[in-house]
Parts: structure tokens; C-alpha cells; sequence
């Protein structure tokens, strides 16, 4: 077996005087012991925690030493080796134990698979030398890079205090700790509502909350917030806090060193966590170490806290703040939850003795009570039309007129009857014959009236307006020249001065309302302007419709007319049926409803 150092001394020089990162020296480390102790196979075991369930792979020299470790049955005896130094196992089997007593320092086996005992002891102090050697640095140097000197303190505080924005401040408090620390990983958490929730991270910023691993940091961060306490995995000696979510964390982490720092308020209250992550064969995570990082917990404690009351839109930053001023009174336990139920509560209270005015509201359509529809006189044809529809017209204006021709010619023939009949009786009168005058006069009489009858129809020929109003219905214009029938509908009227307003009142409603109660009525055309009204009178029956049965009710209007008014206009009515509790105007349809769904 070779013993001397003769024939590699680059590599022993190289190993001494390494300070890198654990993951390039121990497989280099293994190497070399491989060849040190002449074996045909190594694998360098770590203790990242208690027993030797806690037991994983730091280096080995190629991917079946593993495994033939786990087949031989060392490792269920490993912890019974005792201190430091060479075991024979078995006559194929050695195991180099190592234990620097530099606080932190991990736990170490070197299984040797294969190797002679021949100069074995004289390797052993070799390795175990070199080993010593390397973790002796990485205490060193890790010391060195998470002192807290005065400079670091006052770079801390340059980092933080240049941030605006709390997303800002945590990636960059995340990444100088991850640079002050040695960690491959450090996390942010902050209290939103009752849940601790990661916001960022040295590994990317913000974190998305919907991840697995995110739900995993956060049990951990909770863990440590719940006993507002700092926690570490591996367990520092004399520490009495859970740790069973930073174990299993640990576990599914490669057996990494983790550390949770509470970050507190003003008021002693958790309103954040810091997680740090490093690597196991880099060493635990000491008390003086975590006392570092309760200091830097408490440096940058007030400034994030400041940043995130600052961060969010206004509705969030407003809620932060009242929440925050209700937790005096409320105490800090699901403040949340309570101010909400305080609030309904008070809510409840205002709205049962806050009397308002009950208003019942329903459908309105303008209506006209001064309604003319002009029918055809006698039987003819239309000869002119003076007006459209939705025409304003003044009382004695033409609307509609009837040929006249035939009247005329009627009229004209009437009076030559008439005065023939009347020389006729002259004559008769003048020669005697008393008979044969009175018959004359007779046929005069009997043309008078059929004169009347033909000059009555010539003066209805023409379709006066009878009032001031508007044409509603009747557009004759492309009837011109066409015929018309006795009592045919022609035109149809509406008086503008004496418009009155008919509801639609809902049967639930009708029970509220009596005469002489006043309201509002808004138009859809207008719906800005608003004009009062009476409820003038009833109609006794209610109309069935699809969508329930409703009463009609009219209200006067006592506001003047508008020109702008016109029949069947529509809108919407609130009549004040008298003083109810704001409550009562809210809830009562709905208790109405429930009584009758439950009624039996």
C-alpha cells in the first residue's frame, strides 16, 4: 500500500491549500483517499441531522460505491464506531470517521471499500489532516464573510434605505444576505392577512404563489413565525423550538442547512420571516450565527415595514391601515375578521334606526284626458289633408277636406227646383187656384229642407280642429282622392293642457299607497328632470298580466306642462308612502317573499 506523498505531491499541495466551494474539494478529497489507501472503491458519507436516516452521499468514485455501502450494512452501525479516526469494519470494509470540534462542523465517513491495512493509520492522519486543514478555512472564511462589521451594517442600511418600493428592498436585502451568509437560497416572507406568503427571493425575485415549492417555504416561514422564534435545521444545541417542517424541508433539500429569522414590528408582532438556505457539507448553522441574523432582523425590520405599507393600490394600503389601527382595540389575533363583523354589526344598527322615506315605484305612461276622433260626415272622397302626424294645431284649423262637386252641383240644382216652385205658386195664386198655390208652396218648403240638408254637408266638408292639441292618429296624405265611408275614422286628437299620468302598481305595493300622497315622476326621454305629482284616484279591479297582477292609479301632475310633453310618454314614479327604517326599505320584499314560500 502506498504510504508517502512522494509520487502526487501537486495534488496533497493542491488539497492543503484549497479554500473553494465544497462541492469541487470533496470529490477531489475522495479521490485522492481512493488512491491514499490503495481501495478499490470510496464514498464519503454526511450526517446533515440526527440518526442515520439523516445519512446522505457527499462524493464517491463512481455511481456503485453507493449502493455497495448500503448492501454491506455499514451504515446501521456507523453511529457506534466511536470518535474520530480509522474502524475497521470488516476485512473489506474501513471507515475513516471525522469530526472537526470547530463548531458547525458536519460529521464525515469515508467508507473504504476494498483497501489494504497496510499503512492505513499513517493515510488516515493524512486525510484526516487534510480535512481538518479545509474545514478549518471554510470556518474562516465563512466567519470572515458573515461578520457584521460596522461597514456591512452601514451597506445593509445604503441598500435599504435606496429602495422605494417593498418589492424592490426584499429582492435586495435577499441578495446581500445571500452574499453575507454563503446561502444558495434566501426568501422573504411577510404577513398578508393572517398567512405568512413569500415575496421574494435571491433565486428570481417574486415568487408565484401557486408552486408546490412555495407552499413548502411558507409551512417553513409559518412554523417559525407561529413560535416567534428562531429555527434551524440541523438544531442547534440547547434549542427547545419544533422543528419538523424545517427537518422534512431539509430532508427534500439535499439535507441543506436551514434558518428562520422572524422579522418584528414596532409592537412585538411577527410581520415577516427570513428563510436561508446553504448547503449541509458547508457546515450548521451556529448560535452566533443566528444571533447575527437576529440582529439584521431587527435592522431592516422598520424600513420593509415602511415600504410595505407604502406598496399596493389605495384600497389595499387603506384596508393595511385600518386593520393595523383596529388591531389596538381588536388585539392582532384575525383582526381582519373581527373589525369586519364589528363593522356589520354597526351597519346593522345604523340601517335599523335610520328612518328614510318609502318610496314605491312603478311604471308611468303619460295619458290625455280631452280625446277627439273626427269620423267621415257622409260618404265621399278626400280632397285635401293639411296636416302630419304629431302636428300641433290650434282649435278651428283644417285638417281634413271632402269634395265638394257633387254637394255644389246638389245645391245648385236644389234652388232652380226651389224657385221654380216658388213662381209656380205665385201664378196659381194670381189666377185663383187655391189648390194648386198650396202644393207650390209645398215643393218650396220640401226644397228648403233638402237645402238644408245639402248646405249642412257642405259645411262639415271641411275637419276642424275642436281644441289646441296634437295629431296622434289618422296619416291620410297618401290617401288623396280616395273614398271614405259614413262614420270611416279620420283623425284622432289629444289635448296637450290636460295630461295626467297612469301607474302601474305593482299588487305587493298597492296596500302602501292612498290618495292625496305625493311623488316624483321621471321620463325616460329626460331622465334629469324631475316633476311632482299626486295619486288622484283608483281603478278598483286589478290586470292580470304575465309578469303579475298590477293595479292602475292616476296621479295628477301639479308641475306646469313642458311643450316638449307628449301622450304616452313614459318614465318611472316614486310615490312616498310614509317613514320606514332603512332595514325595513331593504329586507322587507324579501321577507315578504320567504312568509309566503314558508307559509302552510
Amino acid at each position: 500500500m502506498k504510504v508517502e506523498n512522494s509520487e502526487s505531491p501537486s495534488e496533497f499541495d493542491f488539497l492543503a491549500s484549497f479554500g473553494g466551494e465544497p462541492g469541487h474539494y470533496w470529490p477531489r478529497w475522495s479521490a485522492f483517499a481512493k488512491e491514499r489507501f490503495d481501495a478499490e472503491g470510496v464514498c464519503l458519507l454526511l450526517l446533515a441531522g440526527q440518526g442515520v436516516n439523516s445519512v446522505r452521499v457527499v462524493a464517491q468514485d463512481r455511481p456503485a460505491s453507493a449502493h455497495r455501502v448500503v448492501q454491506s450494512g455499514v451504515m446501521k452501525d456507523l453511529e457506534t464506531m466511536g470518535g474520530n479516526g480509522l474502524h475497521v469494519w470488516s476485512n473489506q470494509v474501513m471507515v475513516l470517521s471525522m469530526k472537526s470540534a470547530g463548531p458547525g462542523s458536519p460529521q464525515l465517513w469515508l467508507v473504504l471499500l476494498g483497501a489494504r491495512a497496510a499503512g492505513a493509520d499513517a493515510a488516515a492522519r493524512e486525510m484526516q489532516l487534510l480535512a481538518e486543514t479545509y474545514q478549518g478555512k471554510r470556518r474562516e472564511s465563512r466567519h470572515a464573510e458573515q461578520m457584521l462589521t460596522l461597514q456591512e451594517v452601514l451597506d445593509l442600511g445604503l441598500v435599504m434605505g435606496s429602495c422605494d418600493a417593498f418589492a424592490e428592498g426584499g429582492l435586495r436585502l435577499c441578495h446581500r444576505l445571500g452574499v453575507v451568509f454563503a446561502c444558495n437560497r434566501v426568501t422573504l416572507g411577510w404577513r398578508e392577512g393572517g398567512d405568512v406568503k413569500a415575496c421574494a427571493t435571491s433565486q428570481g425575485g417574486r415568487i408565484t404563489g401557486d408552486l408546490q415549492e412555495t407552499e413548502a417555504i411558507q409551512r417553513v416561514m409559518e412554523e417559525a413565525a407561529d413560535q416567534h422564534n428562531e429555527v434551524s435545521w440541523p438544531e442547534i444545541p440547547g434549542s427547545q423550538a419544533i422543528t419538523r417542517e424545517h427537518q422534512a424541508f431539509s430532508r427534500a433539500h439535499a439535507d441543506a442547512a436551514v434558518l428562520s429569522a422572524p422579522i418584528y414590528d414596532s409592537a412585538k408582532r411577527v410581520v415577516g420571516v427570513l428563510l436561508l438556505e446553504r448547503e449541509a457539507v458547508a457546515g450548521v448553522w451556529t448560535a452566533m450565527e443566528m444571533e447575527r441574523m437576529r440582529l439584521v432582523a431587527d435592522l431592516v425590520s422598520a424600513h420593509l415595514e415602511n415600504l410595505h405599507r407604502r406598496s399596493g393600490w389605495v384600497g389595499r394600503r387603506m384596508w393595511r391601515s385600518i386593520r393595523e389601527t383596529s388591531a389596538r382595540f381588536l388585539g392582532v389575533e384575525n383582526t381582519g375578521l373581527k373589525l369586519s363583523v364589528v363593522v356589520l354589526l354597526l351597519t346593522l344598527l345604523v340601517l335599523a334606526l335610520l328612518p328614510v322615506d318609502h318610496k314605491v315605484r312603478s311604471s308611468f305612461v303619460l295619458k290625455s284626458d280631452a280625446t277627439m276622433l273626427s269620423t267621415a260626415p257622409f260618404a265621399g272622397y278626400i280632397e285635401e289633408v293639411s296636416y302630419h302626424l304629431g302636428d300641433v294645431v290650434k282649435k278651428g284649423t283644417v285638417l281634413v277636406a271632402l269634395d265638394r262637386r257633387e254637394l255644389l252641383l246638389e245645391e245648385a240644382d236644389g234652388m232652380a227646383s226651389r224657385d221654380r216652385s216658388d213662381r209656380e205658386a205665385r201664378s196659381y195664386e194670381a189666377e185663383g187656384k187655391l189648390a194648386e198655390a198650396l202644393m207650390a208652396k209645398a215643393q218650396v218648403r220640401q226644397m228648403d229642407a233638402k237645402l238644408a240638408i245639402v248646405r249642412q254637408r257642405l259645411a262639415k266638408t271641411e275637419v276642424r280642429a275642436p281644441f289646441d292639441g296634437v295629431v296622434v292618429e289618422g296619416d291620410l296624405r297618401e290617401r288623396l282622392s280616395a273614398p271614405v265611408q259614413v262614420g270611416e275614422p279620420l283623425v284622432k286628437m289629444v289635448k296637450l293642457s290636460d295630461l295626467s299620468g297612469q301607474l302601474q302598481v305593482d299588487e305587493r305595493d298597492i296596500g302602501f299607497l292612498g290618495e292625496g300622497m305625493a311623488g316624483e315622476v321621471v321620463f325616460a326621454s329626460r331622465p334629469g328632470e324631475r316633476f311632482k305629482v299626486i295619486v288622484d284616484h283608483f281603478e278598483p279591479v286589478a290586470e292580470v298580466r304575465q309578469d303579475g297582477n298590477v293595479f292602475l292609479l292616476r296621479v295628477q301632475i301639479t308641475d306646469p306642462a313642458e311643450d316638449w310633453w307628449r301622450p304616452g310618454m313614459s318614465g318611472v314614479c316614486k310615490i312616498v308612502a310614509g317613514e320606514r327604517s332603512l332595514l325595513w326599505v331593504l329586507t322587507h320584499r324579501t321577507f315578504e317573499t320567504l312568509r309566503l314560500w314558508f307559509w302552510w
